[in-house]
């Protein structure tokens, strides 16, 4: 049985290296798009279907680590770190972070194309295994509970009213529903959403939130459920859980 190519995603900031990747897996009859920091491939992460991403780890603004700590949450998607970086530790932080594999460069693009078949042929059994964990924690939710929808990166109402979110939206209510009712600190939200070197991460986080309000007034017709606990973090007051997939709800 043949299988159909995976979807592979190149995020690399240097433009003759991502394009001769590019058109390498192009002509191999892989599905390729590519982004140029982390900023650009979160917002083509959320319109484009995505495999396997080639990740490189020294991109501007954002870095790789946190991208790959990131797709962590998405275990369907497989991270193949390709870097310049050779030492002992950074192959460990990669792996830490949540890489399947990692790579240096230069790297024999035949090699990378198995590298690419090798883990997307694992992709499946390893998302069925956490859908499995996902929705055996759905099962015992109560009813009537607001739901982050995993595949659909969406935050679901009481109602069935259903708001798409962002790469940084959708983590921050991950984060927020993991702890249950307790509060987060700012500053473990904004290493979470935006990694531990940013800047302004109180900032960015305070206006994310700002345009999250906003957005789920419209959707939901209805304040969103998070309770600002000043200088210190925030906190999800209504009844919440995870789900895969929302075929799963009904």
């Amino acid at each position: 049985m043949t299988h159909p190519k995976p979807h592979i995603a190149i995020v690399e900031d240097d433009s003759d290296q991502l394009h001769s990747i590019e058109e390498f897996l192009l002509d191999s009859g892989y599905n390729v798009w590519g982004a140029d920091s982390a900023e650009a491939f979160y917002k083509g992460f959320t319109v484009r279907p995505v495999d396997v991403v080639i990740l490189d780890l020294g991109l501007p603004g954002e870095d790789g680590l946190s991208v790959a700590s990131l797709l962590k949450s998405k275990p369907e998607v497989g991270v193949i770190i390709l870097s310049a970086r050779d030492a002992l530790n950074d192959r460990l932080a990669g792996m830490r972070a949540g890489a399947d594999r990692y790579l240096v460069k230069p790297v024999n693009l035949r090699e990378l194309a198995a590298n690419i078949d090798a883990t997307a042929n694992r992709l499946a059994p390893r998302a069925a295994v956490a859908g499995l964990e996902i929705s055996s924690h759905a099962q015992s939710a109560p009813a009537a509970a607001w739901v982050l929808a995993v595949k659909d990166w969406a935050l679901i109402s009481p109602q069935g009213k259903q708001l798409k979110l962002t790469t940084h939206e959708f983590m921050f209510f991950q984060l927020l529903l993991r702890a249950q009712g307790q509060q987060v600190s700012k500053r473990e939200l904004s290493e979470h959403l935006f990694g531990a070197r940013a800047q302004n991460g109180a900032e960015r986080l305070n206006l994310l939130l700002t345009r999250l309000r906003k957005k789920a007034a419209e959707a939901f017709a209805e304040p969103l459920p998070v309770k600002t606990l000043h200088q210190i973090g925030y906190v999800f007051t209504a009844d919440a859980h995870v789900t895969q997939d929302t075929a799963r709800m009904h």
